[in-house]
């Protein structure tokens, strides 16, 4: 009598977790493979995930065309499968929907079977999403919006129209209103009015940019302007913008414009001497944060 398959539980896999993060709606991990190839039988997931591969070579029976480069399938829940590494030292992102946020999301739309997603847009939101879960700043509102950036992949395309929709406004100034608290996909596509994967493809169509990106660029606009203005501290002007820190602030400062707070500080409103070491001191510390 042949052995019963296993059936993984929501958010696990052959493997153990690096890194694990859950959010509402979907479960976020990159693993370092377990188990080697013959080992490893058929199996099924009681969710409905993608796995983008970071390292290895990988066998799937997903429909599609073989390429190079990462693998990234798409499998349904329920769907049994003996994808597997073929050597020892793997690692992949996991990119998990419970089973019923799934069908919410599909709406009745998704695929059916497995699919290896080859195009360059599906392996690019694959890629930004493991960049951007493995980065020491990585904030919930950019996970959840790249993970149905992700999702849109296994399901139909959109019908847009030419012109943005209105709904873009909306979620823009509540943005430009509500930068500095902790926002969710959910909270956008509610005061928008339209489904988060809607509201994550449209991002994307006319702004070019994930949600969490656009909020990442209020907080560093108003981090900025502040600094401008230089009545307060630079960990003040932290908080006050929506960064959890001032080495938080530092990083993402430095990474979008070149140059830290300090640096900047003193570009736009040169100081004396003994100003200018006390900025640099503030720096240094964020640095070794």
């Amino acid at each position: 009598m042949a052995a019963p398959r296993t059936a993984f539980a929501p958010g696990r896999f052959y493997g153990a977790p690096t890194i694990e993060r859950r959010l509402p709606g979907v479960r976020l991990a990159h693993l370092a493979a377990t188990m080697s190839a013959e080992l490893v039988d058929e199996h099924s997931h009681d969710d409905a995930h993608f796995v983008l591969t970071t390292k290895g070579r990988y066998e799937t029976t997903a429909w599609g065309p073989r390429t190079e480069g990462p693998v990234l399938v798409y499998n349904p829940p329920g769907v049994v499968h003996r994808d597997r590494f073929v050597e020892t030292g793997g690692y992949f992102l996991a990119v998990s929907f419970g089973a019923g946020d799934w069908r919410e999301l599909a709406d009745g739309r998704g695929a059916i079977d497995a699919l290896r997603l080859t195009g360059p847009v599906a392996r690019r939101a694959a890629l930004r999403l493991a960049r951007s879960l493995l980065s020491v700043d990585a904030e919930a509102l950019s996970l959840e919006g790249l993970s149905l950036e992700l999702a849109a992949q296994a399901l139909p395309p959109a019908r847009d129209s030419d012109h943005p929709p209105p709904w873009l406004a909306l979620a823009e100034t509540y943005l430009a209103d509500a930068f500095d608290q902790p926002i969710g996909v959910a909270d956008l596509a509610r005061v928008a009015g339209v489904h988060p994967v809607h509201l994550a493809r449209g991002y994307r169509r006319w702004l070019g940019a994930a949600p969490g990106e656009r909020l990442r660029t209020r907080r560093l606009d108003r981090a900025a302007d502040l600094l401008m203005a230089g009545r307060l501290s630079i960990s003040e002007i932290a908080l006050a913008s929506g960064f959890c820190d001032q080495s938080h602030l530092n990083r993402q400062f430095r990474q979008a414009y070149g140059v830290t707070p300090g640096e900047f500080s003193r570009l736009c409103s040169p100081r004396p001497a003994r100003w200018a070491d006390v900025a640099g001191v503030q720096d240094e510390t964020a640095i070794a944060l």
